[in-house]
Formats: structure tokens, sequence, C-alpha cells
């Protein structure tokens, strides 16, 4: 008995055609895949050492502004434990070198005050740190 091809379920017909003409997935990954790859994660490294060259600088400058603040603080600490008659007599300015960082102050004479003004220059830094302080004088 002959069975026509009208007859044959569908799915026999699929069956009988070759394999070779239906492309097969490949496994692995492509040169190009690597090459993107390769791009994005330079992009993400070289975002990383700028972020932490830019944390260093920031870092070294607090540094260096502590340091420039604590003797400023220890010069007006010296400078307003005397009387405004010592303050007006021989501490009027003056300027000194300490740790690398050079320092000036004066005093200036007001109406029953005295204004002490020290000035900061710290190495590798553009503008100089300034620090006042006003102190009353009734004697």
């Amino acid at each position: 008995m002959r069975t026509s091809e009208a007859s044959r379920p569908m799915f026999a017909a699929r069956a009988a055609r070759p394999r070779a003409a239906t492309a097969r997935p490949r496994d692995g990954i492509t040169l190009f895949e690597i090459l993107i790859a390769i791009i994005m994660l330079t992009v993400a490294v070289g975002g990383l050492l700028g972020s932490s060259a830019s944390v260093a600088r920031q870092m070294g400058g607090g540094g260096s502004q502590t340091l420039a603040a604590s003797l400023a603080q220890a010069r007006l600490d010296s400078l307003t434990s005397l009387s405004c008659a010592q303050l007006a007599a021989g501490a009027a300015s003056g300027s000194t070198t300490q740790r690398g960082v050079q320092e000036s102050w004066t005093v200036t004479d007001g109406r029953n005050i005295k204004t002490i003004d020290v000035r900061i220059n710290v190495p590798r830094r553009t503008n100089q740190l300034r620090y006042q302080m006003v102190i009353p004088c009734r004697d």
C-alpha cells in the first residue's frame, strides 16, 4: 500500500529534511565581544584611578590645612595670653617658619580692642590662609 504525500503527517516531512541547512548556535564568545569587554574594563579602571588621585590630593590638602590651623591656633593662644599693653609694645608684628610653613602675624590697635591677624603660607598651596581674632582690652 502506497501512501500519498498528502496523507503523510506533517512532522514526517520535516524529519526527512537534511539537518545541514539549519544554522546551529555556536558556543563561546567572539573576538568582538572580548574587545568590547576590554574597552569597558579600561574605562572603569581609568575612572577609578582618576577618582583615587583626586581623593589623595584632597587628603593632602586637608593635612596641610590642619597643620596651618594648629600653628595659627598656637600663635593666637600665645598672643592672647599677653596683656593689651604688652601686645601694643612688643608683639605688634612678626614672622617665623615652622615645619616648612611660613607664618606671619600683625596686631592692630582699635578702640578698646586688639585685632590679631595670622597669615599662613603652606607649600604647594596657591592662596594664603588667614586667621583673625579680636580681643577686648579693659586695662
